[in-house]
């Protein structure tokens, strides 16, 4: 005997998203539709319309929760350290997520301009917790700017490449992170010398 389908009482948006996400990790970010998810959860598409507008709503949905996922676990991994530990900090958390969800978090970075219930960017938290990373670094502002966005950059061409089987051959693809993330530690240095120019 098989099992009911659930009926549409016991939904919600956020359990609606929540088994987005859950799905997309699954099944991949592409396979996320509202037709593939209401099979899923062995229901209707109409049920899952009266707490998402669309499948584009319902992957925007789960990108915001994902940068909000992803900025909560960082701040709490980061908090209280600076320099060189809060750098490794973030980026090793970053690496964890991205690997534990792959799912949401492709969907995170390839949904333009994702919003956050508030009608902030969804990354602001994120991007905020990249430069808290990088201060006392001696980076004026326009630096600082600069450092973030290579950071994030480097951090998220590394799991992407990673999660698509762009590391099978040779060393263990941690090595290699670990290798990336001192680079950038000691580079990143180098937007004191921004400051020097421009004095």
């Amino acid at each position: 005997m098989t099992d009911a389908p659930v009926s549409r009482t016991k939904f919600s948006r956020q359990r609606v998203i929540v088994g987005a996400a859950e799905f997309a990790d699954t099944y991949g970010a592409d396979a996320l539709t509202l037709a593939a998810l209401a099979r899923e959860l062995d229901t209707s598409a109409p049920a899952l319309l009266k707490h998402v507008r669309s499948t584009e709503d319902l992957r925007a949905a789960v990108a915001a929760q994902a940068l909000a996922q992803l900025a909560s676990g960082l701040d709490i991994a980061t908090n209280g350290l600076s320099g060189s530990p809060a750098l490794t900090a973030l980026a090793d958390g970053y690496r964890r997520f991205a690997l534990a969800y792959p799912g949401r978090y492709a969907l995170a970075f390839s949904i333009e301009d994702v919003r956050a219930d508030t009608g902030e960017p969804a990354d602001r938290e994120l991007v905020m917790l990249v430069e808290r990373a990088l201060a006392g670094r001696g980076l004026d502002s326009v630096a600082m700017t600069d450092a973030g966005r290579i950071v994030r950059a480097a951090l998220h061409g590394f799991v992407s490449l990673e999660l698509v089987g762009g590391f099978s051959r040779g060393a263990d693809p941690a090595t290699s992170y670990a290798a990336l993330v001192d680079l950038l530690d000691h580079s990143s240095t180098l937007g004191s010398r921004h400051l020097q120019e421009t004095s």
